[in-house]
């Protein structure tokens, strides 16, 4: 008698467990929402165009140090980049600029979580001046210095023609 309730109990369980599991979610948790990386200016908030962003994501910190899921990509007109299909779904994600320094302080081992910022949007600390934007969510702002243009001047073409005369036999 014991014995068959055990059974019965067991198969309740196995047909709850089923029931909770096939609820709205399945695993691994596919997210279509778009998300964006928006690289500005820290002392005017001018958005950053063509700038080089690396861009690292993972389940955990050490995925992060191993760059195991890593992209990189060029910021369009308006400073903006949008992640992939493959970083959207993972939790953590780390933001860096190449040839620019970043204006905030651990930028090299700040690890954003990728759930946050697409519900309530995030914008990384600015060091570098006054700029600040509001967030929006799906969007991560992040600060850097804006790159420093050449002081030398265009490169003129040689004006001087040498002619070359023709060999007399």
């Amino acid at each position: 008698m014991n014995r068959n309730l055990t059974f019965w109990a067991a198969g309740a369980m196995v047909l709850l467990a089923t029931a909770v599991c096939e609820a709205s979610e399945s695993f691994p948790v596919a997210h279509n929402e778009a998300i964006a990386v928006r690289v500005l200016d820290g002392k005017d908030g001018k958005p950053q165009a063509h700038a080089h962003v690396v861009l690292q994501a993972g389940y955990d910190r050490r995925d992060l140090g191993v760059g195991l899921w890593h992209e990189e990509a060029l910021t369009d007109g308006e400073g903006m980049v949008r992640l992939s299909n493959a970083l959207i779904n993972l939790p953590l994600l780390r933001v860096g600029v190449l040839k620019r320094h970043s204006c905030q302080t651990d930028a090299g081992q700040a690890a954003f979580s990728v759930d946050r910022i697409r519900r309530d949007g995030l914008s990384a600390a600015n060091r570098c001046g006054a700029a600040v934007v509001p967030v929006a969510p799906g969007v991560i702002t992040v600060f850097v210095k804006p790159a420093k243009a050449s002081k030398k001047g265009p490169v003129k073409a040689c004006q001087a023609v040498t002619q070359v005369s023709p060999k007399q036999p």
